[in-house]
């Protein structure tokens, strides 16, 4: 906490810092850890699933050993797909007035705290967990502006859609003569409490923290900030994410490879079978690695080999082949039943675009592109809150005509648009700085680069620039 904490900051209260069995520490301490035993698997469990560690797919207890190998290769992983769609099209672009203009000046520490980069990993947080969070503290250099798991951070709110939070934990641990304690800074509206275990453990309960610096942050309220996937009114339902609903049908749709992928092994092909003879022995047979032991040799067949049989009552045949459409049918409604419940195109997992004209494509990302916008309006309401921390810690205060600009992620034809954009100048009279910003791809340096680059330019500009040099000074006698 000495990192990004002024030294101004380090005050503590005159009478000590509170115990964990005080009044007013112990429960909230106890709440938040309760909370946390509680979501943390569940947050858990959406990381394994989002990195491809899935359940197994069901297998029958009494089954061949090779069939583990056809299970271990049965996981495709759709669920990242489902949270790049979305995350892929929210990008911050700056903050500035809503009528244009340059960026605020708490534009500054977005830049020097590296969040054009670390803004993708909130995003994809909160799109995946539902819930991701923020840290806005003083530091050396200015405000320090730090994403953090939604696995560590446990936060509490009077109401569900209050700001911020009432207190906030961010969980962690560290080493003390050779055991590993568990940490919790504790953060209120004023305050900063670093506790650490008095014992070795990972979920201690409040009485076993003990409370090692109390530090003062320095701004109004508490200084965590949450971003929501969706929003809700009611304080039992937390924020669900893009991921959790969609794992049973994850888990069905590797059920479906994993059956597929046997079916394919031993019933695709057209299984030969002899009767009436007896398999060779041929030096003993093969050895069997699994059984350890010999087994009988099997005939081999081959289209450039002749099979002779000694015995006249010898039959041979093969059994009818599987058909593995109807796997393949199930599995690709399985994949487009997932696409609609995570409101995506078909195309973006099937990656069938056979004969979509431009109509149909617009409208088959239409969902999408409403799930774009209404997580733009959610996270902007969150990043907002940020550059008003920011801008409270510097000793500004954020305007109100403040916004948060998005950049333009949607797919387009660059000449369309330039075309378009020049139409809305021309015929309705938008001034061109206007049209500038609509551009696919401007950023806030491009944007100011053209605006000088016009002043330079303008008649008016030159002439008074040209003016200037002619004038001769006055010589004095």
């Amino acid at each position: 906490m000495d990192v990004w904490l002024s030294p101004d900051a380090r005050l503590t209260r005159p009478d000590g810092p509170e115990g964990t069995d005080s009044p007013t520490m112990g429960p909230v301490l106890d709440t938040i850890l309760g909370k946390y035993r509680e979501t943390y698997p569940r947050l858990e469990r959406v990381e394994q699933y989002l990195h491809g560690h899935h359940a197994p797919a069901y297998l029958p207890e009494a089954t061949a050993d090779e069939f583990q190998m056809f299970r271990e290769r049965s996981v495709k992983n759709f669920l990242p797909l489902v949270v790049d769609a979305v995350a892929s099209n929210l990008y911050v672009d700056g903050l500035r007035a809503a009528g244009g203009g340059d960026n605020f000046p708490a534009w500054e520490s977005w830049d020097r705290n590296g969040m054009v980069e670390a803004q993708a990993a909130v995003h994809r947080d909160a799109l995946a967990f539902g819930e991701a969070y923020v840290r806005v503290l003083p530091g050396a250099n200015g405000p320090e502006i730090e994403p953090l798991s939604p696995l560590s951070v446990t936060a509490l709110f009077q109401r569900p859609n209050d700001p911020f939070p009432v207190a906030a934990a961010v969980h962690g641990s560290t080493f003390i003569g050779g055991e590993r304690r568990a940490t919790v800074d504790l953060y209120d509206d004023e305050f900063v409490f670093r506790l650490v275990s008095k014992e070795e453990g990972d979920t201690p309960d409040a009485s076993d923290f003990v409370v090692v610096e109390q530090l003062k942050h320095g701004l109004s309220h508490c200084p965590i900030i949450r971003f929501r996937n969706v929003a809700s009114t009611s304080p039992n339902v937390p924020s669900l994410g893009e991921v959790e609903p969609l794992i049973p049908i994850q888990d069905r749709l590797n059920d479906i490879e994993l059956s597929t992928a046997i079916a394919i092994q031993y019933g695709a092909h057209r299984q030969k079978w002899v009767a009436g003879v007896e398999p060779p022995k041929e030096n003993g047979g093969v050895w069997d690695w699994v059984k350890g032991a010999f087994r009988k040799r099997a005939i081999e067949f081959s289209a450039s080999r002749l099979i002779v049989f000694p015995d006249k009552d010898t039959k041979t045949g093969q059994y009818d082949s599987t058909d593995i459409g109807p796997y393949l049918d199930a599995y690709n409604n399985t994949v487009k039943h997932l696409a609609s419940i995570g409101s995506l195109p078909p195309h973006f997992i099937t990656g069938d675009m056979v004969n979509l004209s431009a109509e149909a494509l617009a409208a088959a990302e239409e969902s999408l592109r409403k799930k774009v916008l209404d997580r733009q309006r959610g996270f902007g309401g969150a990043w907002r809150r940020v550059f008003q921390t920011v801008a409270e810690l510097t000793g500004e205060s954020l305007p109100a005509d403040a916004d948060i600009v998005w950049r333009d992620c949607t797919p387009r034809s660059f000449p369309a648009t330039v075309d378009a954009l020049g139409k809305m100048v021309s015929a309705m009279g938008v001034p061109p700085e206007a049209a500038w910003q609509m551009v696919p791809g401007m950023t806030p340096a491009q944007l100011a680069e053209w605006r000088t680059l016009a002043e330079e330019l303008d008649p008016a500009t030159k002439m008074a620039n040209a003016l200037a040099k002619s004038v001769i000074e006055p010589v004095a006698a």
